[in-house]
């Protein structure tokens, strides 16, 4: 499990994960895409969306004591754009290439894999790197709420499922007695 922090941790994983899989590419987590450009190969990595995952609401509340139960953590999904930048549209496209490929080949990511950071170093759930290809449409007015800025050559991916704890917990009385009642069926 995961304290709020692990949203963050989600990201320098993915990065850290980019950054082993292409050791010649620069890969900065960026507020907006637009802050990146250059000569060099690099990619641009951005959390636009998070949202809750309804698969996780219903978890029952877990004992952490004989006498104390935490409340269940809430999963969240992690939407990212990822856009490589280049000096020219050859290399964009070598680039997009490089990363599709290494988040196919390392699309989970296990308890216990060396780039996981604190909080995530052990989460008991594995964390699923999905594309999400958005329609055109879609992806073109995401580009348009950065500064009304054109589309750029870019890719979504969802990760998946990030456990977050709660910081509730209840007290629960021990069981005292117990009372069983057999009557006959009517």
């Amino acid at each position: 499990m995961s304290d709020f922090t692990a949203i963050a941790a989600v990201t320098s994983t993915l990065k850290a994960l980019l950054l082993q899989q292409l050791p010649a590419i620069a890969v900065e987590e960026t507020k907006t895409p637009l802050e990146l450009g250059g000569s060099t190969p690099m990619v641009g990595l951005y959390l636009y969306r998070a949202e809750m995952n309804p698969f996780t609401a219903n978890m029952d509340w877990r004992p952490v004591t004989g006498t104390q139960l935490s409340a269940p953590p809430f999963g969240v999904n992690l939407h990212y754009l990822i856009t490589p930048y280049g000096p020219d549209e050859l290399e964009i496209q070598r680039t997009l290439g490089e990363v599709m490929r290494a988040l196919h080949d390392h699309a989970v990511v296990r308890s216990g894999d060396p780039l996981l950071t604190a909080p995530l170093a052990d989460m008991t759930e594995e964390l699923r790197i999905v594309p999400r290809m958005l329609p055109l449409g879609d992806m073109i007015d995401l580009w348009r709420s950065f500064d009304k800025m054109s589309y750029r050559l870019s890719v979504t991916y969802e990760v998946s499922t990030v456990l977050i704890d709660s910081g509730l917990t209840r007290n629960v009385a021990r069981v005292q007695e117990r009372v069983i009642d057999l009557r006959p069926a009517r």
